[in-house]
């Protein structure tokens, strides 16, 4: 028997741009052999948050995968300190907070540590998922020296990044896959697939292919997957272009089973 694996990420709450290109790729909500891979940020930025985490949650947790993102980590550093920081804004993480709680004030935080929609949420929380070709994060695997802010300083691989501590693993979601497997970060034998960056950059810098954002000029920026040796890097700039990559892999029963 096969797995059907969904591998989607940064839908940002768009979920009716989400759950069109779920229903088109063959997603069947019903069907115990199909399994999402979300690699994160699936809230912030756009209308439906309330939305895509209800659909998240309404998954068994036998038949889901749900790596960390950046603004999931963003959410709960607000939920920690209690109060809205600038970035938070910028981010759009104040708009899910407002969204789950119907609160526009300073209430609506701590109204969010007890969000059920939130906390069922974080219950099947994981940095990364491994099968025996495939790795799954959301940035990248840790990747080398970060320093206190989670900014990468020297790419370096490290055969033991799966027992990194947190501050790694915290800097591996803000950073650019698609750069570190440029300087050289890949695990052999296996293709990692990457969200947090949109794949335009790669296209771009990495296969002169198309620009990195449409411009005036009527230039073309591609979104679709990059994909290269070792690599699947799929966000699609979803808050720009209304997209979202999922992409299918099948899997045997019995390899997805002894991984998860």
């Amino acid at each position: 028997m096969m797995k059907k694996l969904f591998i989607f990420s940064d839908i940002h709450s768009y979920y009716d741009e989400f759950m069109e290109s779920l229903n088109r790729a063959g997603f069947d909500i019903d069907n115990p052999d199909h399994v999402i891979i979300s690699l994160g940020d699936l809230c912030d930025r756009g209308p439906d948050s309330i939305k895509a985490l209800e659909f998240v949650n309404s998954i068994p947790n036998n038949r889901k995968i749900l790596i960390i993102g950046n603004h999931e980590l963003l959410m709960e550093d607000i939920i920690s300190r209690g109060y809205y920081m600038e970035h938070d804004k910028h981010n759009r993480t104040n708009l899910t907070v407002q969204q789950l709680t119907k609160s526009y004030t300073k209430d609506g935080i701590s109204k969010m540590r007890n969000n059920r929609l939130w906390k069922n949420y974080k219950k099947e929380w994981r940095f990364y998922f491994e099968l025996d070709k495939y790795i799954f994060v959301h940035g990248y695997i840790p990747s080398g020296r970060y320093d206190s802010y989670g900014q990468i300083l020297a790419y370096e691989y490290d055969e033991n990044w799966r027992d990194a501590g947190k501050r790694e693993w915290l800097g591996a979601t803000w950073t650019n896959g698609m750069a570190a497997w440029q300087h050289g970060i890949k695990e052999e034998g296996k293709t990692i697939f990457c969200g947090h960056w949109h794949s335009s950059w790669g296209h771009h810098y990495l296969h002169n292919d198309g620009v990195e954002f449409p411009d005036k000029e009527g230039d073309i920026a591609r979104f679709d997957p990059f994909i290269d040796d070792g690599i699947i890097a799929i966000d699609a700039c979803t808050a720009l272009t209304g997209m979202v990559n999922v992409y299918v892999l099948d899997i045997e029963d019995e390899e997805f089973e002894r991984w998860q």
